[in-house]
């Protein structure tokens, strides 16, 4: 018998939840449930993202 560290025990067992919870949502309540958990993640954690336009010219770097 195999043995396998405590922590990637605990990786597989938190992928197993986060699958039971969202396996039977449409790609639409996928995505809507993603976006309120990073709104959540973000407000509690007092984090401010900024926004760039995506309309600006790209640069090469190298």
């Amino acid at each position: 018998m195999r043995k396998y560290d405590k922590s990637l025990i605990e990786v597989w067992e938190w992928k197993e939840k986060v699958y039971g919870e969202v396996r039977n949502l449409s790609p639409k309540e996928y995505i809507e449930k993603i976006r309120a958990d990073a709104d959540k993640i973000l407000s509690e954690g007092q984090i401010k993202l900024q926004t760039i336009p995506s309309k600006e010219k790209k640069k090469k770097v190298a």
